[in-house]
């Protein structure tokens, strides 16, 4: 059974060897500091609450010990106060080293004086009943922090395992749709180029049988006289002019097959961009951030794909009303 003596002895000795390691510690040592400092920082936040709460009130009762607890509460109140102002130093500075000998020396002392005042004092006033009473309900407060400490622990563990294995699982969602959009994209390539080769084809094909049947047409009718030959000079600048028209709104077509066949390739690298990004997240957040950027993404390509559709489409009307406007002859009647 442990007894009071033994407790105010033992207390304080996980607080030390946390001082001793942190003391140790280089400034290059980031990471090593602000994990012993966390730990620390709860140490000695857990033996002045326990103190404060289970010692202190039965201390205040007897006239002995009640004077000793105001000393023993503004050491408290510094060791707060140093804990606050460590908290705010940049663990590679030199002067985190210094706050946290000055923290050491501090509490130290107030080992000491609880050893050489506190014990003594409590024996004398206090009865065994009281002293182990006391006892009892410290350890039963340090049992009950750890339980909750463990079961935070706990529920920290599962919530990391969770958010593991949903970034794991949007990871292979992700690989999945990165190999579907490279497939994609590769065939989109090919149709695209497909496409194209036919639409040239037929653009040459069109222009060669236009000119052929101008031919055809000037031919049949030059033999005739003036009348039919100014007939037949406009009917082949109608022919001229509707070629012309209807070469324009080819290379239109075209142009809009290949600015469409870009918005389409442009969305697919994003996507596969989006996606790559996805694979390569390890938590809620970087998920979130990515998936947000994504629609906004997705948003400014709709938005500007758009604009460069009825861009082309404007442009097109244009050429193809001024060939219009500049070839078409006088239509007056040609003379008898």
């Amino acid at each position: 059974m442990t007894t009071v003596r033994q407790l105010i002895q033992t207390s304080p000795a996980k607080a030390n060897e946390l001082l001793a390691r942190l003391a140790d510690t280089s400034d290059s040592a980031i990471k090593t500091r602000e994990r012993l400092f966390t730990e620390l920082k709860e140490e000695l936040e857990l033996l002045a609450s326990l103190e404060e709460e289970h010692l202190f009130p039965v201390m205040r009762k007897y006239k002995e010990t009640k004077a000793l607890v105001s000393d023993a509460l503004a050491d408290n109140r510094l060791t707060r106060k140093l804990l606050a102002e460590l908290e705010q130093i940049p663990k590679e500075s030199e002067d985190f080293s210094g706050k946290v000998i000055e923290l050491r020396k501090v509490f130290q002392q107030h080992v000491r004086d609880e050893k050489k005042e506190f014990v003594p004092a409590i024996l004398k006033a206090l009865s065994d009943e009281d002293a182990q009473a006391i006892v009892e309900k410290i350890e039963a407060g340090k049992a009950e922090i750890e339980e909750i400490k463990r079961a935070e622990a706990e529920q920290r563990r599962a919530e990391a395992r969770q958010a593991r294995e949903r970034v794991e699982s949007a990871q292979r969602s992700a690989e999945g749709v990165i190999d579907t959009i490279r497939v994609g994209a590769e065939e989109a390539q090919k149709i695209a180029q497909t496409a194209h080769g036919n639409l040239q084809d037929g653009l040459n094909s069109a222009t060669e049988m236009a000119q052929h049947s101008t031919d055809q047409v000037w031919h049949v009718f030059s033999r005739s006289g003036e009348q039919a030959q100014e007939l037949t000079r406009r009917a082949s600048q109608n022919v001229v002019v509707m070629t012309e028209t209807s070469t324009v709104l080819a290379r239109g077509f075209q142009d809009l097959s290949h600015e469409w066949v870009s918005l389409v390739q442009e969305r697919l690298q994003a996507n596969l961009e989006g996606f790559r990004a996805l694979a390569r997240c390890r938590s809620l957040p970087d998920l979130m951030a990515v998936q947000s950027g994504l629609v906004r993404t997705r948003l400014e390509q709709t938005i500007n794909g758009t604009r460069r559709m009825a861009e082309v489409n404007s442009r097109v009307a244009d050429e193809a009303n001024q060939a219009m406007t500049v070839r078409i002859p006088n239509t007056s009647r040609p003379p008898a």
